[in-house]
């Protein structure tokens, strides 16, 4: 059987973006940014089903994973994050030359409940 284009469209995504933080930020505000972000934007948006953070001390740079239920959930999200003010903080935070996502279509997945 082959999947329609849709079928694919709408299976879970998982969105990795590599950052590094502004000149000056502290990592520990940084991280404070980054929970505001997740808890009172991402999660309270349709589609959203997790995040991680993860920070890479020999390339000083952050890394985020998060999924979402679909890629057009993902997509409204993203767009919404440049328009409202709780993102502000986390925005500023950022060196915007350094930021790099990627998106990956879910194909399949394992687990020890199998």
């Amino acid at each position: 059987m082959k999947e329609t284009d849709m079928e694919v469209f709408m299976r879970m995504m998982t969105e990795i973006v590599r950052m590094k933080t502004a000149e000056g930020v502290v990592k520990e505000d940084f991280i404070k940014w980054v929970n505001e972000l997740e808890v009172e934007f991402h999660a309270k948006k349709p589609g959203y089903i997790d995040s991680e953070l993860m920070f890479d001390e020999k390339k000083d740079e952050w890394v985020m994973i998060q999924h979402w239920s679909s890629m057009v959930e993902l997509k409204n999200a993203s767009r919404e994050m440049f328009e409202e003010s709780i993102t502000e903080n986390f925005r500023n935070a950022l060196d915007p030359k350094s930021v790099k996502m990627i998106i990956y279509n879910q194909v399949q997945t394992w687990s020890l409940d199998q």
